[in-house]
């Protein structure tokens, strides 16, 4: 039993790895519109849905090291958003969301892609000294929140659905009146 739980855990550690390795030497490669796809944060709200908090702190922390070694901004950073992204999103889930509905898991992962957006884009403008304004001033950080939201939700879309029909432990996606 030991040895199959490691086991697990080996391959959601090799999976979430690839991930981030994918994010950085490919998806940020992309043209402008399509680059915005952040499979990593993508991930974390995934294994926070589906399989609760302590997996997505495991995405954070894999991913976030993964992120952080070819970013950059300070080591540790990618991990500090990862994190503050999976733990509000683990505070709205639990404090506002009543079931596992494909609202809800839309409506997570929106606000994860807004709070990393937010997150990002203060640590990146403190931690360089420059004179460019503020990144919430800038029209390019509004697109590409736009944009990675789009992404975001149509990922959700498509994920829910696979997970939906493979399985009968979600809720349905309107109340029932009884």
């Amino acid at each position: 039993m030991k040895w199959q739980k490691a086991g697990q855990l080996i391959f959601f550690i090799i999976l979430v790895s690839a991930a981030a390795i994918i994010q950085n030497a490919l998806i940020y490669a992309w043209p402008p519109f399509l680059n915005q796809l952040n499979l990593v944060l993508i991930s974390l709200v995934f294994a926070l849905f589906f399989y609760g908090f302590r997996s997505a702190l495991i995405v954070s922390v894999v991913a976030g090291f993964w992120l952080d070694l070819f970013s950059f901004n300070f080591f540790g950073s990618s991990l500090l958003v990862l994190g503050l992204s999976a733990a509000l999103a683990h505070l709205v889930l639990n404090s506002w969301l009543t079931n596992r509905s494909l609202y809800s898991f839309g409506l997570l992962i929106l606000i994860a892609t807004v709070v990393y957006n937010l997150a990002s884009g203060t640590i990146a403008y403190f931690s360089v000294a420059s004179a460019a304004p503020f990144f919430l001033g800038r029209a390019l950080f509004w697109q590409q929140l736009l944009y990675q939201s789009i992404w975001s939700e149509l990922a959700a879309i498509l994920m829910f659905s696979l997970v939906a029909a493979a399985t009968r432990r979600l809720k349905p996606f309107f109340l029932e009146k009884k």
